[in-house]
């Protein structure tokens, strides 16, 4: 009956993790930074857990090689799909998080390995919230400096020292920026497709 109730917890968390993989496709998450983080560590334990209470089934030795040759087979072309598994289950490449206000949100960091430093706003949706623009650092870098700054600089590594939620509208969302003490206002176009 035990090991029924563990196969049990296992299948929910395992539907719950792929209804997150689900979700990303669509640009949506659960809302707040940790929570799809949480739910991927909580599921890669239980199944290291899985694994070893149930090794001497061959069913679960099956899925245990399939589980290695997927992330082997991840590894071969140039590592870039297994960067995606590690940035998906890992808070690498987020240098920043500011909410907005209850409802709005943005990340500075780089979404992926082959990404530049990328802000991306974030919209919360009852439990859910939905990426709706994704720009570059480098345009909102140069939009607030304005080239006032005469030596070359990294942008990834210049912080956003606040950022206020100005004006939302259907097409855009107005965020003033603050960014190495100059202040200014960058029009976010709202993205709704994942095909925009």
């Amino acid at each position: 009956m035990r090991n029924k109730n563990i196969i049990i917890a296992y299948l929910i968390v395992s539907f719950i993790f792929i209804t997150v993989g689900i979700l990303s496709l669509e640009k949506y998450s659960y809302s707040g930074y940790y929570t799809d983080k949480i739910i991927n560590w909580i599921w890669l334990a239980m199944t290291f857990f899985i694994i070893i209470w149930f090794w001497r089934k061959k069913m679960i030795k099956v899925y245990f090689w399939l589980l290695v040759s997927g992330l082997i087979l991840s590894i071969l072309p140039m590592m870039i799909p297994l960067f995606g598994i590690v940035h998906y289950f890992s808070t690498i490449g987020c240098h920043q998080r500011i909410g907005l206000d209850k409802i709005y949100r943005i990340e500075r960091g780089r979404p992926n390995v082959l990404y530049n430093p990328q802000i991306t706003v974030y919209r919360k949706e009852g439990i859910l919230e939905k990426q709706i623009s994704r720009v570059p650092y480098s345009d909102i870098t140069d939009h607030v400096l304005r080239s006032n700054v005469e030596l070359p600089i990294d942008e990834s590594k210049q912080p956003i020292q606040q950022a206020k939620l100005i004006k939302v509208t259907k097409d855009s969302i107005g965020i003033e920026y603050q960014i190495m003490n100059k202040k200014n206002i960058f029009y976010h176009k709202v993205k709704e497709s994942r095909f925009d």
